[in-house]
C-alpha cells in the first residue's frame, strides 16, 4: 500500500472562502490560462519541484511542463468563473455561470495524454476544466492502475486544492487524486486492477471526504486510508462531500463497464491508464538487499488493524479512530527516529520514544537495522530518509510487485480491450502514465506495453480518438483549444 509520510515542500496558504459549487483552482486557471480565450488561451506553469527518491509517492526529478502555443480561438469567449452561492452577485453573473456550466465545448477527437510521472495528468485535467471541455464538477475518472493513487498527503492544507499551482507543484504520485475529489471536480471514481493488487478491497466504497483543521480526511476505515492516519468520523468532517469509489478486478471476463458508466456520464469521463497496470515492480524491493532491508521494516513499520476486530462485528467508530490516531503517532515517531540517522548517522543523543507508542521490541529492531546497514555500507551510501519512505509501504497490504510474462500481457490486452469495446459513451479524453522513471513499470516492457495500449485504443475507437497522443514525457507542445 501507498503511503503519504514522505515529506511535501508544500506551500502554506491562508484558507480560502471555500465554494460548494465552483473550485478556487479553476477560477485562478480561468483567469490565466482562458484569460485569452480571444486569443485562444495558452497555458504555462512552470514546476520546479526538489528531487526526491523513487516511490509511488513522490518525483524522481524534475520534469518539464508543457507550454501551449497561444493560437486564435473562434469560440465565444468564457465568463470568468464564480460561484452561484454568492449573495453578492449580480443576476447578469449568475446568467454567465449558468451559461458556461451549459456551454461544454467538445474535442473533434479524443486526445490522448501521456506523461511519466502520474501526477502530471492534472495539468491537462485542469485545463479541460477551465477550458470547459469538462464540466467544473462531478465528473468520473475511471482508472486502470496498480496502485489506487488515494494517499492524502498530509502536510499540504486543505486549502490547497483550491490553488492550481500548488497542486501542479506540490502533489506527487501517489496523492493527485485526492484533492480532486475533496475539490468536488471527480465525485465518483472507479478503481480497475488486477487480482495481484490488494490494497483496496473490491465493491463500492462510498464515504465522506472534508477537512478538520485544513487537512483533508475521510470517514472510510479502510486500511488503506487509517494506515496513514486520515480516518476522521464524518461528523467531525467541515464542508464534507460525498465520493463513491468503486474497486474492480479488471481480469475478470465479467467485467462490464456499463455497471458504473451511463450514457449520461459522456460529457464528464476521463480514462486514466497507468501502464504499469500491465505489469508492475516493487522498487523499495531492491534497497540495500544485501541486508534484507525490505523485510526488517516490514516489522519495525507494522501497525495492528482494526479490521480483525471489525470481522468479528464489532467495531465502533471510536476503534476506528483511536487506530488512526495511534498509527499517526508510530509514524511521527518513526520519522523522527529515521530523520535523525539522516542527520547523525547515529541515534546517540537522541531521546529514547514513548514506549507506547515505539516498544522496546521494535526499536531493539530498528538499532539492529541501523547496525547491519553500517556492517556492509559507508555512511554517504545510506539514504535513511529513502528508507523510511519504503518502510512506510509496508502497510499491511503493501505495495504489488507482479513483472508479468508475455503471455498474462497478452491476457491483460485482451481483457482491456473488451472493456474499452463494452464501453456504452467513449470518454471526454484518456490520461496515460508510463511510470518508468520511478520504477513502477518495468523498464524493458514499458515501450511494448505503451505501443499495444494505443493500438488497442485506435482499434477500438478509430477516427473518433486523436490519431498523435500528446507525450508531456517528450517536451510535446500542446493547445487543449485545438484539439
Amino acid at each position: 500500500m501507498e503511503s503519504d509520510t514522505v515529506e511535501q515542500n508544500s506551500t502554506q496558504k491562508e484558507s480560502p472562502a471555500k465554494s460548494q459549487t465552483f473550485s478556487e483552482p479553476i477560477k485562478a486557471a480561468q483567469s490565466e490560462s482562458l484569460e485569452g480565450d480571444e486569443t485562444g488561451g495558452s497555458v504555462q506553469v512552470e514546476a520546479d519541484v526538489e528531487a526526491q527518491p523513487p516511490s509511488k509517492r513522490s518525483k524522481v526529478e524534475d520534469q518539464p511542463v508543457e507550454k501551449e502555443k497561444e493560437v486564435e480561438d473562434d469560440e465565444d469567449e468564457a465568463p470568468e468563473l464564480v460561484s452561484a452561492e454568492d449573495d453578492s452577485l449580480s443576476e447578469e453573473s449568475l446568467e454567465r455561470v449558468q451559461s458556461t456550466q451549459s456551454s461544454l465545448r467538445r474535442f473533434k477527437q479524443i486526445p490522448v495524454f501521456i506523461v511519466d510521472y502520474h501526477n502530471d495528468v492534472l495539468e491537462f485535467i485542469y485545463r479541460c476544466l477551465a477550458s470547459r471541455h469538462l464540466p467544473l464538477e462531478n465528473n468520473i475518472l475511471v482508472h486502470f492502475d496498480s496502485h489506487p493513487d488515494l494517499v492524502i498527503a498530509n502536510d499540504i492544507p486543505a486549502s490547497a486544492s483550491y490553488d492550481k499551482d500548488t497542486m501542479l507543484t506540490e502533489l506527487s504520485i501517489e496523492n493527485w487524486i485526492m484533492p480532486t475529489l475533496y475539490a468536488g471536480h471527480f465525485n465518483r471514481m472507479v478503481w480497475l486492477k488486477n487480482s495481484w493488487c490488494q490494497q483496496i478491497p473490491t465493491g463500492k466504497h462510498e464515504f465522506k471526504i472534508g477537512h478538520k483543521n485544513d487537512r483533508i480526511g475521510i470517514d472510510c476505515p479502510l486500511d488503506y486510508f487509517i494506515a496513514d492516519g486520515n480516518y476522521c468520523p464524518a461528523d467531525e468532517l467541515e464542508d464534507a462531500r460525498t465520493v463513491k469509489l468503486q474497486v474492480y478486478d479488471a481480469d475478470s471476463e465479467s467485467l462490464d463497464p456499463r455497471e458504473f458508466i451511463t450514457e449520461k456520464d459522456a460529457q464528464g469521463f476521463i480514462l486514466d491508464i497507468d501502464l504499469d497496470f500491465f505489469s508492475t515492480s516493487n522498487p523499495f524491493l531492491e534497497i540495500y538487499k544485501d541486508v534484507d532491508c525490505y523485510s526488517q521494516l516490514k516489522e519495525i513499520f507494522h501497525f495492528e488493524s482494526v479490521e480483525s476486530v471489525k470481522q468479528a462485528g464489532t467495531a465502533t467508530i471510536a476503534d476506528y479512530r483511536a487506530t488512526a490516531a495511534a498509527r499517526k503517532k508510530q509514524l511521527d515517531a518513526l520519522k523522527r527516529i529515521f530523520w535523525q540517522l539522516d542527520e547523525h548517522h547515529t541515534l546517540d543523543g537522541m531521546d529514547r520514544p514513548d514506549e507506547s507508542v515505539i516498544t522496546p521490541e521494535v526499536y531493539a529492531k530498528i538499532i539492529h537495522l541501523a547496525e547491519s546497514l553500517k556492517t556492509k555500507y559507508v555512511d554517504d551510501e545510506i539514504d535513511w530518509l529513502l528508507i523510511f519512505d519504503s518502510g512506510s509501504t509496508t502497510d499491511n497490504n503493501g505495495l504489488p510487485h507482479h513483472i508479468s510474462t508475455s503471455e498474462e500481457l497478452d491476457q491483460y490486452f485482451a481483457h482491456f480491450k473488451r472493456f474499452l469495446q463494452r464501453l456504452p459513451v467513449p470518454p471526454v479524453a484518456i490520461t496515460m502514465s508510463c511510470s518508468v522513471q520511478d520504477d513502477y513499470c518495468p523498464q524493458n516492457q514499458v515501450a511494448f506495453i505503451e505501443e499495444q495500449v494505443l493500438r488497442l485504443l485506435r482499434e477500438v475507437f478509430g477516427e473518433r480518438v486523436h490519431d498523435k497522443p500528446i507525450l508531456h514525457y517528450m517536451d510535446d507542445e500542446w493547445n487543449v483549444m485545438k484539439l
